[in-house]
């Protein structure tokens, strides 16, 4: 039986401290109209960033749409945490994105069966489409990372150069996005830490190791040639488990989730971060160019009369450097001296493979 409701901003606080989905899920399932359908059962997943959110796979009883099975997103647990990322607008870009882009809900975006952002609090709830398990890397065949960009070119579009983005108060600024502002004096030294090991060295060929020393000296110059970029809505962390894979009578249709990152900045940060941390250095050989060239065909032909090819690729080369400097800043920066293999980053290695394929300094 269900238990009488309590205020839905009482109820995100509770489900958030106690980390069980049940009431706010039965609560946002009767924001469908589903008023009779209860949770029965649920689990965490796993992939997620726990110090942002908590993430859970919900069953479902009762009449509910025909839904058996959602996933409900709340804030995180630890209250310092929840106020941190609430401040600094987490939760009101993850629904503020998936509201920008309602039309795409279906395909290229989740369904949202129910949100609600609480203004005051500045925190959220939704119940989402479950679309299964993270997929395994060999999933992401070139059909689907052309389906993906292509995708992605028309949310770009959209919004290129959309300087009313600038006034919602909770959408990053472009500055420094692709490091997610951290020190950049922090790269060499963690740089060293991480090749003074050979457990966690990312990678042992020279190419990666001039693409280090290449950083250590023009780190300030890199971030400013990419805040120069013209700009639009981008994801913002476009790795691999943040792309969705949906099975269809076609094969598979990739699906773009969690917006709690998203930023007002250059277009090729999200092609650069999802293909270094999704392709296999062999489809990166192979597949790269193609992929790029494709990407940019599907952009706005106003936009590529402006914005070439050639300055495109550049700009992807430099994104795929800030991508490697922020992998290799946060690697290290809270391990101590000992440093558990664990703890390194996969999606480092996935870079450093990527860069060791593409020389990028060649590009530049």
């Amino acid at each position: 039986m269900r238990m009488p409701r309590m205020d839905i901003t009482a109820l995100i606080e509770r489900a958030a401290e106690c980390g069980d989905p049940t009431s706010i899920g039965e609560e946002l399932l009767a924001m469908t109209g589903a008023a009779d359908a209860t949770v029965d059962r649920y689990g965490s997943l796993d992939g997620g960033n726990p110090q942002k959110s908590q993430v859970f796979r919900i069953g479902i009883s009762g009449h509910a749409m025909g839904l058996t099975h959602a996933i409900v997103k709340i804030p995180a647990k630890l209250r310092s945490d929840r106020v941190q990322e609430a401040v600094s607008g987490t939760y009101a870009r993850d629904y503020g994105g998936y509201n920008l882009l309602r039309d795409m809900q279906g395909g290229f975006q989740p369904r949202i069966f129910a949100a609600h952002y609480d203004p005051v609090t500045k925190t959220s709830a939704l119940l989402i489409e479950d679309l299964g398990d993270l997929p395994k890397r060999r999933q992401f065949e070139p059909k689907v990372l052309h389906d993906a960009l292509f995708n992605l070119a028309q949310i770009h579009s959209r919004y290129w150069g959309d300087e009313s983005l600038r006034t919602r108060w909770w959408m990053r600024d472009g500055y420094r996005a692709d490091i997610f502002d951290e020190d950049v004096d922090q790269f060499a030294p963690n740089w060293a830490k991480l090749t003074a090991s050979e457990v966690l060295r990312p990678s042992s060929t020279q190419t990666v190791d001039e693409v280090a020393d290449f950083l250590a000296a023009n780190m300030s110059e890199v971030l400013q040639e990419l805040d120069d970029r013209p700009r639009t809505l981008t994801h913002g962390d476009l790795h691999t488990a943040n792309m969705m894979l949906r099975r269809t009578d076609d094969g598979f249709k990739p699906v773009l989730i969690d917006w709690q990152d998203a930023v007002y900045s250059g277009a090729s940060s999200d092609v650069a971060k999802f293909l270094s941390t999704t392709m296999s250095p062999e489809d990166a050989r192979c597949h790269f160019d193609d992929l790029i060239v494709g990407y940019h065909a599907a952009l706005r032909t106003d936009i590529r009369s402006y914005y070439s090819l050639t300055v495109f690729r550049r700009d992807v080369v430099l994104a795929l450097l800030g991508t490697f400097a922020n992998y290799v800043i946060s690697a290290t920066t809270s391990c101590s001296s000992d440093i558990d293999p664990k703890t390194l980053n996969h999606s480092l290695k996935r870079v450093s493979s990527v860069i060791d394929v593409l020389q990028p300094l060649r590009e530049l």
